[in-house]
Order: C-alpha cells, then sequence, then structure tokens
C-alpha cells in the first residue's frame, strides 16, 4: 500500500485550524484526537478485511500495526515487535479460550 502525504493546504488555513485546536480544552483536544485515531483504524482495518475477508482477529491487529507503525520501525525492529505480538495474541487467545 503506497502512502501519499498531502501538502496542499494553505497555510493560512493550517494557522485557523491549529487556532482552533488550540483554543479548546485540553479534554476536548484528546477526546477529538482519540476520536480520529479510532476512526484511522477502523478505516485501515476496513480495508485490510475488503483485501482479505477471512482473516483472523489476531492477523487483523498484526496487519492494523504494522501500518500504522511501518515507517516508525525499521524492517527488522518492526518484525520482531510483530513476532511478539503474534506470540502474546496467541497465548492470550488461547488462555481465554476464544
Amino acid at each position: 500500500m503506497n502512502c501519499y502525504l498531502m501538502n496542499d493546504t494553505p497555510a493560512e488555513i493550517l494557522r485557523k485550524q491549529s487556532e482552533i485546536i488550540l483554543s479548546k480544552p485540553l479534554e476536548g483536544r484528546l477526546k477529538g484526537l482519540f476520536e480520529m485515531t479510532d476512526l484511522s483504524r477502523k478505516m485501515i482495518q476496513n480495508s485490510i478485511k475488503s483485501r482479505n475477508p477471512d482473516i483472523s482477529e489476531i492477523d487483523l491487529k498484526i496487519e492494523t500495526f504494522k501500518i500504522f507503525y511501518r515507517q516508525d520501525f525499521d524492517n527488522l525492529s518492526l518484525n520482531q515487535i510483530v513476532s511478539s505480538m503474534q506470540l502474546y495474541l496467541t497465548k492470550s487467545k488461547n488462555a481465554s479460550g476464544t
């Protein structure tokens, strides 16, 4: 999946957006951040599911993580984290019996 960053918003609009966001109390800013993060996660997961409708919950979590953090970690680190996630999630699932 290619990721293209667009930077076509005029500086004045970016400044106004920042003013609006910063004028809200911290609680409101955090709530908005969490809502946007949740929406992003759901959109990514829906995209993954549309390409692979039979994906397991564990694999869905792992693919979502990889998409969110692929630019934050080098490949070796990302693969090490994914391996740990697979082990943890599999053990958790087996322990809960689901």
